[in-house]
């Protein structure tokens, strides 16, 4: 159901399975022009295509674009790949894959590549003399016009399916990935999300260690107890079978603080008494998970989703009653446990293919919103929009502070 919402009504819909799917196999049209007519005297030395290496470097092409405007650290590895890709397309069976193209973020790496070119030329920098940039651009130019041509190579051999390609990776998401066992259920009352799983069994100590490093990231707290470092979708400490407790940072809003020479994160939240996790009082001075939500006031808070920061020592617990509002105000004290992946690593989780399934996610979500009917649907978007205006403009009064200190 989420599905048929999500595609096109200009092109037949596909089931779960891929039967009614209009490329179901996903092999590749041969191109106009057979190696044997082009590559005759030159043997089959092609690349082999590592699908997980590509999205390694189509996210850190994405990043760099993104967040520092330049490709500098990435430009030589980016042009040997598109200009390798280039010349796979003279092949009757090129070896990069529409499967491969679809999990590498391929064709979302090329497009904002040539967005990027546009974008740089057109910037107030068009008129500087300064020789450095005319260097830049000239090597935009370049990847710009391979980004170019390796587009239109793809869009006449996969025709229809490279234009809808992010139906087969809605598709995939539900069926084999971040969305995989879990459901949408209106029912909920759960304002942090209405997908629920079934049950889990809580992972021990141990298996969590093997199983999550710092920088494991989920879309909505239902995925993270779908793989059972949490045994609720509920923003509230559990334990998980030898007692290690992971807590989930949702809401709130929390500051970085120093003592005696230690940085600390402070963690305050209000609400009812049994918001104020008293289970936590006995965990002080222990190490529990951390994981922090998009919805979080935190320098730390992830993008989108919910990323699993690793371990933490709860240094001080405390709650405070507010006679008047009868409203309670927890306080924590978090000392990040030393020897992890570093928070500045952690910060750029989600990657940019990761947000890509968050917009697909937050899609698939409308379109249930939509299902009930326009009224809830308008309700929903509305609310989403001025959450993420309150989150940019906390995050801008946040960058404006940290500007003068």
């Amino acid at each position: 159901m989420i599905m048929s919402q999500l595609l096109s009504p200009n092109i037949r819909h596909f089931s779960f399975d891929g039967s009614g799917l209009p490329f179901a196999s996903k092999r590749s049209p041969s191109p106009r022009v057979s190696s044997n007519e082009s590559l005759s005297s030159e043997p089959d030395i092609r690349p082999k295509w590592d699908k997980q290496t590509l999205l390694d470097l189509s996210d850190r092409v994405r990043y760099f674009i993104k967040h520092e405007k330049t490709l500098e650290p990435e430009n030589t590895n980016l042009k040997h790949v598109l200009e390798d890709a280039i010349k796979d397309e003279m092949y009757t069976d090129p070896a990069l894959t529409f499967a491969c193209i679809e999990y590498a973020r391929l064709d979302k790496l090329v497009q904002e590549v040539m967005e990027f070119a546009r974008l740089l030329k057109d910037t107030n920098y068009a008129n500087s003399l300064h020789l450095g940039y005319w260097v830049m651009v000239a090597q935009v130019d370049k990847l710009q016009d391979l980004a170019s041509k390796l587009q239109n190579a793809w869009r006449q051999r996969f025709l229809e399916q490279y234009l809808f390609i992010d139906n087969y990776r809605a598709n995939d998401l539900l069926m084999v990935g971040r969305l995989r066992e879990v459901s949408f259920n209106n029912d909920l009352t759960y304002e942090l999300g209405k997908w629920e799983t079934k049950e889990s069994n809580p992972i021990s100590e141990l298996e969590g260690r093997l199983q999550f490093e710092a920088g494991h990231w989920w879309l909505n707290p239902a995925c993270a107890q779908r793989d059972g470092i949490v045994t609720s979708p509920v923003e509230k400490p559990t334990s998980g079978r030898y007692g290690i407790t992971t807590l989930p940072l949702l809401t709130g809003r929390e500051e970085v603080i120093h003592e005696n020479g230690v940085e600390l994160t402070k963690y305050i939240r209000y609400g009812r008494s049994c918001d104020m996790h008293i289970p936590l009082i006995s965990q002080v001075g222990k190490q529990i998970r951390v994981l922090r939500g998009y919805r979080l006031r935190s320098i730390y808070a992830p993008e989108a989703g919910i990323r699993y920061e690793g371990l933490y020592i709860i240094r001080q617990y405390g709650t405070k009653l507010d006679i008047v509002s009868e409203t309670h105000r927890l306080e924590l004290k978090l000392q990040r446990v030393h020897e992890q992946r570093p928070m500045e690593e952690l910060r750029r989780i989600p990657k940019p293919s990761q947000l890509d399934d968050w917009a697909l996610y937050e899609k698939l979500e409308g379109n249930e919103m939509k299902r009930i009917g326009n009224a809830k649907y308008m309700e929903w978007n509305i609310q989403r929009e001025e959450d993420r205006l309150d989150r940019e403009s906390w995050r801008r009064d946040q960058e404006f502070r940290a500007s003068f200190s």
